[in-house]
This record gives C-alpha cells, sequence and structure tokens, in this order.
C-alpha cells in the first residue's frame, strides 16, 4: 500500500492525561481512559465514598489511578497493532 492509500487511524490516548484526569476527578475522569471501567468505578464508588473512611477512599482512588494507566496502555497497543 502507498502513503495515499492507507486507512486513516485513530489518535493515541495521552496515558499523562488520562492520569491527571483520574488523580483530580476520580472514577470520572476513569471515563476518558475507559468508558465501561469508568460507569463500573462510579458505582462502586458511591458506595466506597458513603462509608466515609479514608482508607478505603485513598485506595479506591489510587486504584481508579492504576486502572486508567493500564487501561490507556492497552488502547494504545491496541491502535499500534
Amino acid at each position: 500500500m502507498s502513503e495515499l492509500e492507507q486507512k486513516p487511524r485513530l489518535p493515541l490516548k495521552s496515558v499523562a492525561g488520562a492520569l491527571l484526569f483520574t488523580v483530580f476527578l476520580g472514577p470520572v475522569g476513569l471515563l476518558y481512559a475507559t468508558a465501561l471501567g469508568g460507569i463500573i468505578m462510579i458505582l462502586v464508588g458511591f458506595v466506597i465514598i458513603s462509608s466515609k473512611l479514608w482508607v478505603p477512599i485513598l485506595l479506591f482512588w489510587v486504584m481508579c489511578c492504576v486502572i486508567s494507566v493500564l487501561a490507556t496502555n492497552r488502547y494504545n497497543k491496541k491502535l499500534i497493532k
């Protein structure tokens, strides 16, 4: 295939952007990386945040950040293939 015949490719998602969204917005920022994961974590977040305990909330927030980075990396690798 020549350069003119190549299919247009979707742009890659920014891992740094996904992490920043998730750090500041929590599970809502996770929607940038993965829509289904964001919706699930928002619903789980309602339960965890309503407990009003700091340790589970902090662990939940960190877990959202890790999921965001992993989901963005997986999305980018799938596009590169």
